[in-house]
């Protein structure tokens, strides 16, 4: 009996673990004038991610914002990620961007583009918190099949960009969490005769 919940607790450890899958993070908060910036944090086992900003001035500091870049082309970001693409699995990328309108337009950013090939399908969803004094915080929540080895994405539109966060993570499709619990069961199945 003991030996039978020991492992199941084994499989119910290990789906959960591949439910989650492997994960990166980073952030750029732009303290200077840098046109290719270190990220201020990032945590990605799979490598440095790159930015590269199109703009011809950077300011220090506008309406209590510090480090903001006024875009006159778009900032590409570049994420290293899993090593192989698995046709099973999907990537989740939330891209958060602290942003105003430049000084006289009052042009939304346009959605991310995300370069990713080859893909099969992606999904864009985009939150907006008005942060008051002209600023937003958007958060664009896009979705890609299969799983990408990295991802680019390219942020463009007449706007004034304060920070940049970007988090992904790798997700096995329900398919493969059930093809992991019946090799489970069978285990235990197996087990008993």
């Amino acid at each position: 009996m003991v030996n039978k919940f020991f492992v199941l607790f084994l499989l119910i450890l290990l789906t959960g673990s591949f439910a989650f899958g492997t994960t990166t993070a980073v952030i750029w908060t732009f303290p200077n004038a840098d046109l290719t910036p270190a990220p201020d944090f990032f945590d990605n086992a799979y490598g440095v991610p790159l930015l590269e900003v199109d703009s011809c001035y950077w300011i220090d500091e506008i309406d209590g914002y510090t480090g903001v870049w006024p875009l006159s082309g778009q900032i590409d970001v570049y994420i290293p990620n899993t090593d192989i693409t698995d046709p099973d699995t999907h990537k989740e990328i939330l891209l958060t961007l602290i942003w105003k309108p430049n000084v006289v337009n009052t042009i939304l950013p346009e959605l991310p583009l995300v370069a990713i090939t080859p893909f099969k399908k992606i999904e864009l969803q985009q939150i907006d918190i008005d942060l008051g004094n002209g600023w937003t915080e958007s958060t664009f929540n896009i979705t890609v099949w299969p799983n990408p080895t990295e991802e680019w994405l390219t942020i463009k539109g007449d706007i004034m960009v304060d920070s940049l966060t970007i988090a992904t993570m790798c997700v096995p499709e329900p398919a493969t969490i059930a093809m992991l619990g019946l090799g489970g069961l069978a285990l235990i199945s197996k087990r008993r005769v």
